[in-house]
């Protein structure tokens, strides 16, 4: 029962994680031609943490939403090992800009960093690359 418990801990805490190596720096709203992620299933046109009380808000806008069951925001403090802190299952396709604005309510570090990682109906999953945030004074 104990072994069982364990792996059962691991399982949970491995699903809500996730080790990304790729870091780049936070990124101004883009213009139409060019987003933040696109892919065939999802389109990110921003992805912009800012400071806001101690704490780090994460602003993203997505273009579209096909077959997506989940959306989370990963963050940790190293960009190698980072953990789910918001979700959002959708309810449909999306073919016009949703906003949403997710905030870290407890950052670990002063550099931070985040990325979206999301589910597809198939049991497929995607990741946009890892976004670099020094939270400053």
């Amino acid at each position: 029962m104990k072994k069982a418990l364990s792996a059962m801990a691991i399982i949970v805490l491995m699903a809500s994680c996730s080790k990304k190596n790729d870091v780049i720096v936070p990124t101004q709203e883009q213009s139409n031609s060019s987003s933040f992620f696109r892919d065939a299933n999802l389109a990110i046109a921003s992805m912009l943490p800012t400071n806001v009380n101690g704490k780090v808000q994460i602003d993203f806008t997505t273009v579209y939403e096909k077959n997506i069951t989940k959306i989370e925001v990963m963050a940790g403090d190293s960009p190698n090992y980072l953990c789910s802190i918001y979700q959002n299952v959708p309810t449909c396709n999306s073919s016009q800009a949703k906003s949403y604005i997710v905030t870290d309510n407890n950052p670990k570090a002063q550099t931070m960093y985040y990325m979206i990682r999301y589910s597809l109906a198939n049991g497929d999953w995607g990741y946009t690359n890892v976004v670099k945030f020094l939270r400053g004074n």
